[in-house]
């Protein structure tokens, strides 16, 4: 499989999406209104009336209301005022995904922008040496909160950015209405990680036609390199969630023509991150066999246990490799399971990969090794491999008592692995 940095550019664009709802803006100077693409609409100039009363319409132009697609009622706002026409802009989507909704109420807020440096790590993410204070987003620009508030409703937060990047907020936000929700998803769906991460990459792309075919940007870059930026700068607690929106938009992109057309996707989904990843056909590269059975210690006892996909992989091998090496490393996944000890005070993490090959496995052992040197030089957390099979590699994490004495044994798909 070819690097991450290689792999065909979107054509269009991807927003980042938090926990959910956001997006992320560069700052800038431009806060005046921003017109279309043909340069032919006015933005809206009217404000809620004071005291809380019924919101005011945010626009005043020529459009009328009807029940064809694309001309819902006008969409009102709260709390001030827009520097474009958010009428347009929600009958826009809905002739981008060809559905007729119900027009929202749009509710202005003043919030802050979101710190990923603030996330706290899960015990899981802390064995693995994962922190809120890696990395730097200064260079991806602030990241303003969008969120639904109820079945009607959207909050969105202005800040300092440009009109086309509140308006691509917007498009987000509105966007979550339209053909979106883990129901359109068939139960086959191996994990739910992949389906949560596709439910978000639609609602990507759906505005990122939207910017495609508006012109809108952030701070002079297309939205994909704002996500790259995000992906390869997030600190360790968010890296997961911003790969698996990352990956999933560029796998919606390939497999879908239209907003219109996400039937494709809801008939056949993908059942691993790797077929994410690489984009791959449902069929392709299934699940290999691996069956891992934990025994608990003296002082260690079994906690959580789920799958650990190639998403997840690469977010962990990022933390100290280059983008080749983790690429090389994670490609040729097979299965993986995550099972967590707990201790008195810690927690200690196994993680069994069975790999395609040999080797696979012998590239992904040496890229771990290459890991701990660098995890333990920082005293982010202690890391050991053991081999099991040839195909088989196990990822002991977490304090150094636990991880000198674990131990795995078995069978390249039967794997065993014992705390101390």
């Amino acid at each position: 499989m070819a690097n991450r940095r290689v792999l065909p550019t979107l054509s269009l664009a991807a927003l980042l999406v938090l926990a959910g709802c956001g997006a992320p803006f560069g700052a800038s100077t431009t806060q005046g209104p921003t017109p279309d693409a043909a340069g032919t609409e006015s933005p809206a100039t009217s404000t809620a009336p004071p005291g809380g009363q019924a919101p005011s319409p945010t626009e005043s132009g020529d459009e009328s209301a009807g029940s064809g697609i694309g001309e819902s009622d006008r969409v009102a706002v709260r709390n001030g005022t827009l520097p474009f026409n958010a009428t347009t802009v929600y009958r826009r989507v809905e002739r981008l995904t060809n559905e007729n909704r119900p027009a929202f109420e749009v509710v202005l807020e003043d919030r802050d922008p979101v710190d990923l440096g603030r996330l706290e790590p899960s015990p899981t993410q802390t064995a693995l040496g994962l922190h809120a204070d890696e990395g730097s987003m200064a260079e991806c620009g602030p990241i303003y909160p969008g969120r639904g508030t109820g079945d009607s409703t959207v909050a969105i937060t202005k800040g300092n950015v440009s009109a086309g990047s509140t308006e691509l907020l917007l498009v987000h936000e509105f966007a979550h209405s339209f053909r979106t929700g883990p129901s359109e998803f068939v139960e086959a769906v191996r994990d739910g990680e992949v389906a949560d991460s596709l439910t978000e990459a639609k609602v990507v792309y759906i505005t990122d036609r939207y910017a495609d075919r508006y012109d809108r940007r952030w701070n002079g870059k297309r939205p994909v390199e704002m996500r790259e930026c995000i992906y390869d700068n997030a600190p360790g607690t968010y890296r997961t969630v911003a790969g698996q929106v990352y990956f999933g938009a560029q796998y919606v992109e390939a497999r879908v023509d239209s907003p219109a057309n996400f039937s494709v996707i809801h008939q056949s989904p993908p059942r691993t991150e790797e077929q994410v990843v690489h984009r791959l056909a449902p069929g392709e590269e299934p699940v290999r066999e691996l069956t891992v059975t934990a025994e608990a210690g003296d002082r260690w006892t079994v906690g959580e246990r789920r799958d650990g996909g190639e998403i997840e992989l690469r977010a962990w091998l990022h933390a100290g490799l280059s983008d080749e090496r983790v690429d090389t490393a994670a490609t040729g996944w097979g299965a993986g399971r995550i099972v967590r000890f707990d201790g008195d005070d810690a927690a200690g993490v196994a993680w069994t990969l069975r790999m395609d090959s040999p080797d696979d496995a012998d590239e992904l052992a040496a890229a771990v090794s290459d890991l701990e040197t660098d995890l333990e030089g920082r005293n982010a957390t202690s890391v050991e491999t053991a081999r099991v099979g040839e195909e088989t590699v196990v990822a002991f994490a977490g304090p150094e008592p636990f991880v000198a004495n674990a131990t795995a044994s078995g069978t390249a798909g039967n794997v065993t692995v014992a705390a101390p």
